[in-house]
């Protein structure tokens, strides 16, 4: 007899995440009841959207409950998508990731200063917004640099990357807070 390596993945991560999305559900099925059911027979019947669909009654708890519940399974599922697809390949996260995190210092800080220093300050958030932007450019272009061929054989995909993933949720923020 030979032994056989068992490889057993940790998906206890993906199991509280998805918990966590039942519970966004559960809490807006209890609070809304009506609502709620109304909005599960919405493919069949669009009698939610002709009773719901009131000005200034988009930003309500059971929506706030749903976008929750949808950024977690979205976020989820672009996550499957990724690694069926195309397979996890950590560095470049890694690398955008601590990008990402050296910009949050600076948020930091300028929020320190922000608050207690220089009250309403625009130098303060013009710098930082250019500090942040700066320290992102850096990490974009090495990363650029690095997998250079990579890009250049796959620069379809690249561009619709960039578009997606990169710049669309900036527009959607920016056009949000408008």
């Amino acid at each position: 007899m030979e032994s056989i390596i068992r490889v057993v993945e940790n998906i206890d991560w993906i199991t509280i995440i998805i918990f966590s999305s039942l519970l966004f559900i559960a809490i807006a099925k209890g609070m809304f009841y009506n609502r709620f059911m109304n909005f599960i027979i919405l493919p069949f019947n669009n009698k939610y959207i002709f009773v719901y669909n009131k000005k200034g009654r988009l930003i309500n708890w059971f929506n706030i409950f749903f976008s929750f519940f949808q950024l977690i399974n979205f976020s989820l599922f672009l996550f499957f998508i990724w690694s069926v697809l195309w397979g996890t390949k950590n560095e470049i996260i890694f690398k955008k990731l601590s990008y990402l995190n050296h910009s949050a210092l600076i948020m930091l800080l300028a929020n320190i200063v922000l608050t207690y220093v220089l009250k309403d300050s625009k130098p303060v958030i013009y710098i930082s917004i250019f500090l942040i932007l700066l320290i992102n450019g850096i990490g974009w272009a090495t990363l650029i640099k690095n997998h250079q061929k990579f890009i250049v054989n796959n620069f379809f995909y690249f561009i619709l990357y960039l578009c997606a993933l990169e710049i669309a949720p900036f527009v959607i923020i920016g056009s949000y807070l408008k």
